[in-house]
Protein backbone atom coordinates (compact mmCIF):
# COMPACT_ATOMS: atom_id res chain seq x y z
CA UNK A 1 0.00 0.00 0.00
CA UNK A 2 1.52 3.29 -1.12
CA UNK A 3 1.51 6.05 1.48
CA UNK A 4 2.07 9.77 1.08
CA UNK A 5 1.36 12.52 3.63
CA UNK A 6 -1.92 13.23 1.82
CA UNK A 7 -2.83 9.60 1.04
CA UNK A 8 -3.41 7.57 4.18
CA UNK A 9 -4.06 3.94 4.99
CA UNK A 10 -6.75 4.18 7.67
CA UNK A 11 -7.99 1.47 10.03
CA UNK A 12 -11.63 2.16 10.99
CA UNK A 13 -12.94 0.28 14.05
CA UNK A 14 -16.66 -0.24 14.63
CA UNK A 15 -18.87 -2.84 16.28
CA UNK A 16 -21.60 -2.67 13.63
CA UNK A 17 -21.62 -0.63 10.46
CA UNK A 18 -23.86 0.56 7.65
CA UNK A 19 -25.27 -1.02 5.48
CA UNK A 20 -25.15 -4.12 7.70
CA UNK A 21 -27.10 -2.26 10.39
CA UNK A 22 -29.12 0.96 10.44
CA UNK A 23 -28.45 3.77 12.92
CA UNK A 24 -27.22 7.34 13.11
CA UNK A 25 -23.65 6.56 14.21
CA UNK A 26 -23.26 3.78 11.65
CA UNK A 27 -24.62 5.96 8.87
CA UNK A 28 -22.26 8.76 9.87
CA UNK A 29 -19.14 6.58 9.75
CA UNK A 30 -20.22 5.10 6.40
CA UNK A 31 -20.54 8.57 4.89
CA UNK A 32 -17.14 9.63 6.24
CA UNK A 33 -15.33 6.47 5.12
CA UNK A 34 -16.88 6.56 1.65
CA UNK A 35 -15.75 10.14 1.11
CA UNK A 36 -12.26 9.49 2.45
CA UNK A 37 -11.90 6.76 -0.18
CA UNK A 38 -13.13 9.18 -2.85
CA UNK A 39 -10.25 11.44 -1.78
CA UNK A 40 -7.76 8.63 -2.51
CA UNK A 41 -7.29 7.42 1.06
CA UNK A 42 -7.62 3.71 1.75
CA UNK A 43 -10.01 2.61 4.51
CA UNK A 44 -9.93 -0.85 6.11
CA UNK A 45 -13.05 -1.30 8.25
CA UNK A 46 -13.17 -4.01 10.93
CA UNK A 47 -16.73 -4.64 12.06
CA UNK A 48 -18.99 -7.40 13.42
CA UNK A 49 -21.81 -9.16 11.62
CA UNK A 50 -25.32 -8.56 12.90
CA UNK A 51 -26.28 -11.53 10.71
CA UNK A 52 -24.00 -14.40 9.65
CA UNK A 53 -25.32 -14.35 6.08
CA UNK A 54 -23.01 -11.40 5.36
CA UNK A 55 -19.65 -12.17 3.68
CA UNK A 56 -16.46 -12.17 5.73
CA UNK A 57 -14.86 -9.64 3.42
CA UNK A 58 -16.08 -7.31 0.67
CA UNK A 59 -15.60 -3.82 -0.71
CA UNK A 60 -18.50 -1.34 -0.52
CA UNK A 61 -18.13 2.11 -2.09
CA UNK A 62 -14.38 1.59 -2.03
CA UNK A 63 -14.27 0.81 1.71
CA UNK A 64 -12.76 -2.61 2.51
CA UNK A 65 -14.99 -4.43 5.02
CA UNK A 66 -13.51 -7.13 7.27
CA UNK A 67 -16.39 -8.76 9.15
CA UNK A 68 -16.28 -10.88 12.29
CA UNK A 69 -18.76 -13.74 12.67
CA UNK A 70 -21.72 -13.10 14.97
CA UNK A 71 -20.84 -16.06 17.20
CA UNK A 72 -17.36 -14.62 17.82
CA UNK A 73 -18.58 -11.08 18.49
CA UNK A 74 -20.49 -12.11 21.64
CA UNK A 75 -17.48 -13.59 23.47
CA UNK A 76 -14.46 -11.47 24.44
CA UNK A 77 -11.90 -14.26 23.99
CA UNK A 78 -13.20 -15.32 20.58
CA UNK A 79 -13.66 -11.69 19.54
CA UNK A 80 -10.05 -10.91 20.46
CA UNK A 81 -8.75 -13.86 18.40
CA UNK A 82 -10.95 -12.92 15.45
CA UNK A 83 -9.73 -9.32 15.54
CA UNK A 84 -6.13 -10.54 15.52
CA UNK A 85 -6.80 -12.57 12.38
CA UNK A 86 -8.38 -9.59 10.63
CA UNK A 87 -5.40 -7.43 11.52
CA UNK A 88 -3.04 -10.05 10.11
CA UNK A 89 -4.97 -9.94 6.83
CA UNK A 90 -4.67 -6.16 6.69
CA UNK A 91 -0.97 -6.09 7.58
CA UNK A 92 -0.19 -8.48 4.72
CA UNK A 93 -1.00 -5.50 2.49
CA UNK A 94 1.25 -3.02 4.30
CA UNK A 95 1.30 -0.69 7.29
CA UNK A 96 -1.44 1.40 8.89
CA UNK A 97 -1.03 5.19 9.06
CA UNK A 98 -3.93 6.10 11.34
CA UNK A 99 -6.56 4.40 13.50
CA UNK A 100 -10.08 5.86 13.55
CA UNK A 101 -12.06 4.58 16.55
CA UNK A 102 -15.86 4.49 16.59
CA UNK A 103 -16.34 1.74 19.18
CA UNK A 104 -14.30 1.38 22.39
CA UNK A 105 -14.81 -2.38 22.77
CA UNK A 106 -13.35 -3.24 19.38
CA UNK A 107 -10.67 -0.58 19.79
CA UNK A 108 -9.57 -1.77 23.25
CA UNK A 109 -8.92 -5.26 21.92
CA UNK A 110 -7.26 -4.11 18.70
CA UNK A 111 -4.95 -1.61 20.40
CA UNK A 112 -3.30 -4.43 22.34
CA UNK A 113 -1.48 -5.34 19.14
CA UNK A 114 2.17 -4.22 19.38
CA UNK A 115 2.28 -3.41 15.66
CA UNK A 116 -0.08 -0.49 16.31
CA UNK A 117 1.80 0.99 19.26
CA UNK A 118 3.15 4.01 17.37
CA UNK A 119 0.21 4.54 15.03
CA UNK A 120 -1.70 7.79 15.75
CA UNK A 121 -5.25 7.24 17.05
CA UNK A 122 -8.33 9.43 16.53
CA UNK A 123 -11.37 8.70 18.70
CA UNK A 124 -14.77 9.72 17.31
CA UNK A 125 -16.95 10.45 20.34
CA UNK A 126 -20.49 9.62 19.17
CA UNK A 127 -21.76 9.40 22.75
CA UNK A 128 -20.85 7.93 26.12
CA UNK A 129 -21.21 4.16 25.84
CA UNK A 130 -21.29 4.03 29.65
CA UNK A 131 -24.36 6.29 29.86
CA UNK A 132 -26.17 4.68 26.94
CA UNK A 133 -25.67 1.22 28.39
CA UNK A 134 -26.89 2.35 31.80
CA UNK A 135 -30.07 3.85 30.35
CA UNK A 136 -30.80 0.82 28.15
CA UNK A 137 -30.11 -1.76 30.88
CA UNK A 138 -32.35 0.02 33.37
CA UNK A 139 -35.11 0.32 30.77
CA UNK A 140 -34.93 -3.39 29.89
CA UNK A 141 -34.22 -4.70 33.40
CA UNK A 142 -36.74 -6.03 35.92
CA UNK A 143 -39.36 -3.66 37.30
CA UNK A 144 -37.62 -3.81 40.67
CA UNK A 145 -34.28 -3.16 38.96
CA UNK A 146 -33.24 -0.44 41.40
CA UNK A 147 -33.84 -2.75 44.39
CA UNK A 148 -32.66 -6.11 42.99
CA UNK A 149 -29.18 -6.70 44.42
CA UNK A 150 -28.16 -9.19 41.71
CA UNK A 151 -29.31 -6.87 38.93
CA UNK A 152 -27.45 -3.91 40.45
CA UNK A 153 -24.25 -5.93 40.93
CA UNK A 154 -24.28 -7.16 37.33
CA UNK A 155 -24.95 -3.66 36.04
CA UNK A 156 -22.20 -2.13 38.19
CA UNK A 157 -19.66 -4.71 36.96
CA UNK A 158 -20.66 -4.21 33.33
CA UNK A 159 -20.50 -0.43 33.59
CA UNK A 160 -17.12 -0.57 35.32
CA UNK A 161 -15.68 -2.57 32.41
CA UNK A 162 -17.15 -0.14 29.90
CA UNK A 163 -15.74 2.87 31.73
CA UNK A 164 -12.26 1.34 31.77
CA UNK A 165 -12.40 0.53 28.06
CA UNK A 166 -13.54 4.03 27.17
CA UNK A 167 -10.89 5.76 29.25
CA UNK A 168 -8.15 3.52 27.87
CA UNK A 169 -9.14 4.57 24.34
CA UNK A 170 -9.19 8.24 25.37
CA UNK A 171 -5.68 8.02 26.81
CA UNK A 172 -4.40 6.23 23.72
CA UNK A 173 -5.78 8.90 21.37
CA UNK A 174 -3.95 11.91 19.98
CA UNK A 175 -7.22 13.57 19.02
CA UNK A 176 -10.89 13.23 19.96
CA UNK A 177 -13.59 14.42 17.58
CA UNK A 178 -16.98 15.53 18.95
CA UNK A 179 -20.22 16.04 17.05
CA UNK A 180 -21.27 19.01 19.21
CA UNK A 181 -20.13 21.27 22.03
CA UNK A 182 -22.54 19.30 24.21
CA UNK A 183 -20.64 16.06 23.50
CA UNK A 184 -17.33 17.75 24.29
CA UNK A 185 -18.66 19.02 27.61
CA UNK A 186 -20.10 15.60 28.39
CA UNK A 187 -16.68 14.04 27.78
CA UNK A 188 -14.99 16.54 30.10
CA UNK A 189 -17.65 16.03 32.79
CA UNK A 190 -17.10 12.30 32.36
CA UNK A 191 -13.49 12.75 33.47
CA UNK A 192 -11.83 13.22 30.09
CA UNK A 193 -8.44 14.86 29.76
CA UNK A 194 -7.96 18.36 28.34
CA UNK A 195 -4.39 17.43 27.38
CA UNK A 196 -5.64 15.51 24.34
CA UNK A 197 -6.42 17.48 21.18
CA UNK A 198 -10.20 18.09 21.27
CA UNK A 199 -12.10 19.19 18.14
CA UNK A 200 -15.79 19.73 17.48
CA UNK A 201 -16.75 18.64 13.95
CA UNK A 202 -20.50 18.14 13.43
CA UNK A 203 -22.16 15.34 11.56
CA UNK A 204 -23.26 15.97 8.01
CA UNK A 205 -25.86 15.24 5.38
CA UNK A 206 -25.82 14.39 1.69
CA UNK A 207 -27.49 17.54 0.39
CA UNK A 208 -28.00 16.02 -3.07
CA UNK A 209 -29.75 12.92 -1.69
CA UNK A 210 -31.83 14.82 0.88
CA UNK A 211 -33.42 17.83 -0.79
CA UNK A 212 -36.77 19.67 -0.85
CA UNK A 213 -39.62 18.79 -3.15
CA UNK A 214 -38.91 19.67 -6.76
CA UNK A 215 -41.39 21.39 -9.05
CA UNK A 216 -42.17 18.06 -10.73
CA UNK A 217 -42.95 16.22 -7.48
CA UNK A 218 -46.50 16.02 -6.15
CA UNK A 219 -46.78 15.52 -2.35
CA UNK A 220 -50.08 13.68 -2.80
CA UNK A 221 -48.45 11.21 -5.20
CA UNK A 222 -45.58 10.62 -2.76
CA UNK A 223 -48.03 9.93 0.06
CA UNK A 224 -49.95 7.52 -2.15
CA UNK A 225 -46.74 5.75 -3.21
CA UNK A 226 -45.68 5.32 0.43
CA UNK A 227 -49.21 4.30 1.51
CA UNK A 228 -49.40 7.20 3.96
CA UNK A 229 -52.60 9.01 5.02
CA UNK A 230 -53.79 11.15 2.12
CA UNK A 231 -55.22 13.93 4.30
CA UNK A 232 -54.05 15.82 7.37
CA UNK A 233 -50.76 17.04 8.74
CA UNK A 234 -47.97 14.45 8.84
CA UNK A 235 -45.45 14.62 11.69
CA UNK A 236 -42.47 12.30 11.31
CA UNK A 237 -39.71 11.01 13.57
CA UNK A 238 -36.89 8.66 12.54
CA UNK A 239 -35.36 6.95 15.56
CA UNK A 240 -34.00 3.73 16.94
CA UNK A 241 -36.76 2.47 19.23
CA UNK A 242 -34.71 2.70 22.44
CA UNK A 243 -35.19 4.16 25.91
CA UNK A 244 -33.42 7.52 25.59
CA UNK A 245 -35.28 8.53 22.42
CA UNK A 246 -38.38 9.83 24.24
CA UNK A 247 -40.84 8.03 21.99
CA UNK A 248 -43.16 7.00 24.83
CA UNK A 249 -43.56 10.65 25.80
CA UNK A 250 -44.22 11.59 22.19
CA UNK A 251 -47.00 9.01 21.86
CA UNK A 252 -48.62 10.21 25.10
CA UNK A 253 -48.33 13.83 23.88
CA UNK A 254 -50.00 12.92 20.58
CA UNK A 255 -52.80 11.26 22.55
CA UNK A 256 -53.29 14.37 24.69
CA UNK A 257 -53.47 16.62 21.62
CA UNK A 258 -55.86 14.27 19.84
CA UNK A 259 -58.28 14.16 22.75
CA UNK A 260 -58.13 17.94 23.24
CA UNK A 261 -58.47 18.66 19.52
CA UNK A 262 -60.52 15.81 18.02
CA UNK A 263 -61.33 17.84 14.90
CA UNK A 264 -57.65 18.39 13.98
CA UNK A 265 -56.50 15.91 11.35
CA UNK A 266 -52.90 14.90 12.02
CA UNK A 267 -50.81 11.73 12.02
CA UNK A 268 -47.60 10.83 13.83
CA UNK A 269 -45.26 8.55 11.85
CA UNK A 270 -42.49 6.72 13.76
CA UNK A 271 -39.83 5.13 11.52
CA UNK A 272 -37.26 2.76 12.98
CA UNK A 273 -36.78 -0.47 14.85
CA UNK A 274 -35.42 -1.39 18.28
CA UNK A 275 -35.98 -3.16 21.56
CA UNK A 276 -38.99 -1.02 22.56
CA UNK A 277 -41.15 -1.87 19.55
CA UNK A 278 -43.48 -4.15 21.54
CA UNK A 279 -43.85 -1.65 24.38
CA UNK A 280 -44.62 1.17 21.94
CA UNK A 281 -47.29 -0.87 20.19
CA UNK A 282 -48.88 -1.61 23.56
CA UNK A 283 -48.75 2.06 24.52
CA UNK A 284 -50.41 3.10 21.25
CA UNK A 285 -53.26 0.70 22.01
CA UNK A 286 -53.52 1.85 25.62
CA UNK A 287 -53.70 5.49 24.52
CA UNK A 288 -56.29 4.60 21.88
CA UNK A 289 -54.39 6.36 19.09
CA UNK A 290 -54.03 3.51 16.55
CA UNK A 291 -55.68 5.71 13.93
CA UNK A 292 -53.24 8.59 14.54
CA UNK A 293 -49.86 7.07 15.53
CA UNK A 294 -48.21 4.67 13.08
CA UNK A 295 -45.09 2.54 13.59
CA UNK A 296 -43.55 2.25 10.12
CA UNK A 297 -40.75 -0.16 11.01
CA UNK A 298 -37.35 0.21 9.40
CA UNK A 299 -37.57 2.47 6.35
CA UNK A 300 -35.11 1.58 3.54
CA UNK A 301 -32.55 4.32 3.14
CA UNK A 302 -33.40 4.85 -0.52
CA UNK A 303 -36.99 5.68 0.46
CA UNK A 304 -36.15 7.88 3.45
CA UNK A 305 -35.94 11.18 1.47
CA UNK A 306 -39.50 10.61 0.26
CA UNK A 307 -40.77 10.28 3.82
CA UNK A 308 -39.11 13.57 4.75
CA UNK A 309 -40.57 15.34 1.71
CA UNK A 310 -44.06 14.01 2.46
CA UNK A 311 -43.97 15.28 6.07
CA UNK A 312 -45.04 18.68 7.36
CA UNK A 313 -42.89 18.56 10.50
CA UNK A 314 -40.02 16.44 11.82
CA UNK A 315 -39.86 15.64 15.55
CA UNK A 316 -36.91 14.70 17.78
CA UNK A 317 -38.21 14.07 21.35
CA UNK A 318 -34.90 12.86 22.83
CA UNK A 319 -34.64 12.50 26.61
CA UNK A 320 -30.83 12.36 26.93
CA UNK A 321 -27.46 11.97 25.19
CA UNK A 322 -28.26 13.47 21.79
CA UNK A 323 -24.72 13.99 20.57
CA UNK A 324 -25.87 15.43 17.27
CA UNK A 325 -28.96 14.05 15.50
CA UNK A 326 -28.33 13.10 11.88
CA UNK A 327 -32.04 12.70 11.23
CA UNK A 328 -32.56 16.33 12.23
CA UNK A 329 -30.22 17.68 9.57
CA UNK A 330 -31.61 15.22 7.02
CA UNK A 331 -35.05 16.70 7.64
CA UNK A 332 -33.76 20.27 7.45
CA UNK A 333 -31.96 19.46 4.20
CA UNK A 334 -35.28 18.19 2.87
CA UNK A 335 -36.79 21.62 3.46
CA UNK A 336 -39.06 20.71 6.35
CA UNK A 337 -38.86 22.29 9.82
CA UNK A 338 -37.67 20.11 12.70
CA UNK A 339 -38.87 20.48 16.27
CA UNK A 340 -36.74 18.95 19.02
CA UNK A 341 -36.09 18.90 22.73
CA UNK A 342 -33.40 21.11 24.21
CA UNK A 343 -31.06 18.14 24.62
CA UNK A 344 -27.46 18.07 23.47
CA UNK A 345 -26.70 18.72 19.83
CA UNK A 346 -30.36 19.35 18.94
CA UNK A 347 -30.27 22.67 20.78
CA UNK A 348 -27.12 23.71 18.93
CA UNK A 349 -28.67 22.91 15.54
CA UNK A 350 -32.14 24.39 15.97
CA UNK A 351 -31.54 27.51 18.06
CA UNK A 352 -29.82 29.16 15.07
CA UNK A 353 -32.98 28.80 12.99
CA UNK A 354 -35.89 29.72 15.28
CA UNK A 355 -36.60 29.24 18.99
CA UNK A 356 -40.11 27.99 18.27
CA UNK A 357 -38.54 24.81 16.91
CA UNK A 358 -37.52 23.85 20.46
CA UNK A 359 -39.89 22.11 22.86
CA UNK A 360 -40.03 23.72 26.34
CA UNK A 361 -39.16 20.37 27.98
CA UNK A 362 -38.95 16.61 27.41
CA UNK A 363 -42.12 15.51 29.27
CA UNK A 364 -45.41 14.69 27.48
CA UNK A 365 -47.00 18.00 28.50
CA UNK A 366 -44.13 19.98 26.94
CA UNK A 367 -44.22 17.90 23.77
CA UNK A 368 -47.99 18.34 23.51
CA UNK A 369 -47.57 22.12 23.85
CA UNK A 370 -45.10 22.09 20.96
CA UNK A 371 -47.38 20.00 18.75
CA UNK A 372 -50.26 22.36 19.43
CA UNK A 373 -48.06 25.34 18.59
CA UNK A 374 -47.47 23.78 15.19
CA UNK A 375 -51.12 22.84 14.63
CA UNK A 376 -52.22 26.38 15.56
CA UNK A 377 -50.00 27.95 12.90
CA UNK A 378 -48.55 25.38 10.47
CA UNK A 379 -47.91 27.99 7.78
CA UNK A 380 -45.35 29.85 9.89
CA UNK A 381 -43.44 26.58 10.31
CA UNK A 382 -43.70 25.82 6.61
CA UNK A 383 -42.25 29.27 5.88
CA UNK A 384 -39.03 28.21 7.64
CA UNK A 385 -38.32 25.52 5.03
CA UNK A 386 -35.92 27.51 2.86
CA UNK A 387 -34.08 28.79 5.93
CA UNK A 388 -33.71 25.22 7.20
CA UNK A 389 -32.23 24.13 3.87
CA UNK A 390 -29.82 27.07 3.78
CA UNK A 391 -28.59 26.33 7.31
CA UNK A 392 -27.67 22.80 6.24
CA UNK A 393 -25.95 23.90 3.05
CA UNK A 394 -23.79 26.37 4.97
CA UNK A 395 -22.82 24.12 7.89
CA UNK A 396 -23.57 20.45 7.42
CA UNK A 397 -22.80 19.25 3.89
CA UNK A 398 -20.67 16.12 4.04
CA UNK A 399 -18.03 17.66 1.82
CA UNK A 400 -17.40 20.46 4.32
CA UNK A 401 -17.44 18.04 7.26
CA UNK A 402 -15.01 15.56 5.66
CA UNK A 403 -12.73 18.46 4.65
CA UNK A 404 -12.22 19.13 8.36
CA UNK A 405 -11.82 15.47 9.30
CA UNK A 406 -9.26 14.91 6.54
CA UNK A 407 -7.36 17.98 7.67
CA UNK A 408 -7.18 16.56 11.20
CA UNK A 409 -6.02 13.14 10.01
CA UNK A 410 -3.25 14.50 7.81
CA UNK A 411 -2.06 16.85 10.55
CA UNK A 412 -1.79 14.04 13.10
CA UNK A 413 -0.08 11.65 10.70
CA UNK A 414 2.57 14.26 9.88
CA UNK A 415 3.46 14.88 13.55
Amino acid sequence: METTPDKLNILSLQYYSYPDAIGGAWGLTYEINKRLVERKHRVHLITCKPEDTLPDQETIDGVEYYRIAKRHSKNLYRLSRALRKKLNQIFLQGSIDLIHIHNPLIARLVLRDSRLRKVPVVYHFHSSWYDEEKINCLAQGPEDGHSSLWFRLKLAFRLSLIRRMEHYCYRRSKSILFLSEYSKKHYLDYGGSRKIRLRVIPGGVDINFFHPLTASQDPAEIRSHLKLPAEGRLMLTVRRLEARMGLENLIIAASEVMHRRPMDDFHLLIAGKGSLEGKLRDLIRQQDVENRVHLLGLVPREQLPLYYRSADLFLLPTLALEGFGLATVEALASGIPAMGTRVGGTLEILQHIDDKLLFPGTDPKSLAAGLERFLNDPESFHALGSRCRLEVEEKYSWEKVVDRIQEEFILLQRK
